[in-house]
Parts: C-alpha cells; structure tokens; sequence
C-alpha cells in the first residue's frame, strides 16, 4: 500500500495544514488485508489548532481535529473517484473518564448518516455518555463537531465497511501528520494550550 503525505506551511495560530494520500482503501481491506489490533487501545497525542486539509473522495480516513477551548472535529471521507465504491463508516467516540461530550452538530451528514448518544455497557450505567456517528461516504465529507472540557482525551473507535479502521485514522500530533494507529480503538489527548 502506498502513503504520502506533506506538512503544509504553517497558518496562523500555530495551525497546520496537512495534505494525504492513503491510496485505494477498498484495495487495502479487500486484496491485501492488514491484521488488526481491535481490542486495546492505542494513546497519541493530538496538537492543539492543527489543521488537515482533505481532497474528498480520493481517499478514505477519520480526520480528527483539536481545537483551543475543547472543540474537536472529526470528518470521514472515501476513495470513491478510485473505486466507485461508498466508504460505510461506524465510528464511537468516547470522552475521557468522568468528562461530556457537549454541542454535538452533524456536519454534512445526509440519507441514513446519523449522529446519536451510543448507550452505556449495562454493567456501567455512569459511564460518560458515547457518541456514534455512522455515515455513508462517497465523494463528499461526512462529520460531526462537538465540545469538551479544554484539554480532555478522546477515544475513538472506527469500523470501515465492518473491518477495524486502523489504517485509515489521520491526526496531526508533535509537528506531524499521523497515516493510521497502531490499534484500535485510538486514544487522543490534546498538546498543551
């Protein structure tokens, strides 16, 4: 599988934009699977105020976004102008323990793509309340924006077409575009303020 990827200059507000190339994803989970670590997770950090610019539907990732003041941004794209296929994402984003997810908006989600509170395990009922987003992509972006307390960890778990998403996770953390996790699901913590 082929990766490329450059750090655009800097913007701004120590922001950074990043440009990716993940190649075919539909090549990658159906002629050349990849094993998977789908059971514990993996931490990174995520930098504050980084940006990743994506070129929708030429391939697929879960773009994952901090910003100052507790927003993060997660977007989902597909490799359609490749394989004329859709990307079926099924993605849980968990706060930080004793943490809530607040503000939660749909971006761009349309048809069946929903956004909705993911229900505690029965033997957690305080658990932090969940979010699932599942998105049909194709050659658009499919996302949701929400808050949390400043400098608050997410977790996030993400399925591509019912397959363990690790190769397809894109954030920027210390200075530099990450290109998939070692496991799934993936930990993230924002840099400092």
């Amino acid at each position: 599988m082929r990766r490329a990827f450059a750090l655009g200059l800097p913007l701004a507000f120590l922001a950074v934009a990043c440009t990716y190339d993940n190649g075919d994803a539909h090549h990658v989970l159906y002629d050349n699977p990849l094993p998977a670590n789908c059971s514990m997770p993996a931490a990174s950090t995520i930098d504050t105020d980084a940006q990743i610019a994506i070129d929708a539907g030429l391939g697929a990732g879960v773009f994952i976004e901090y910003a100052s003041g507790g927003h993060y941004h997660l977007r989902t794209a597909c490799d359609t102008t490749r394989s004329n296929a859709t990307c079926q994402w099924d993605i849980i984003i968990t706060p930080q323990e004793s943490k809530t997810i607040s503000n939660v908006l749909a971006e761009d989600l349309e048809g069946s793509d929903t956004i909705h509170p993911y229900p505690a395990p029965a033997n957690q009922p305080d658990a932090s309340v969940s979010y699932q987003l599942t998105a049909e992509t194709s050659t658009d972006l499919d996302g949701v924006t929400f808050d949390i307390e400043p400098g608050s960890a997410i977790t996030v778990d993400a399925f591509l077409d019912n397959t363990c998403a690790l190769p397809f996770f894109f954030w920027v953390g210390d200075g530099a575009l990450h290109s998939g996790s070692p496991s799934n699901p993936l930990t993230l913590t924002p840099t400092l303020e």
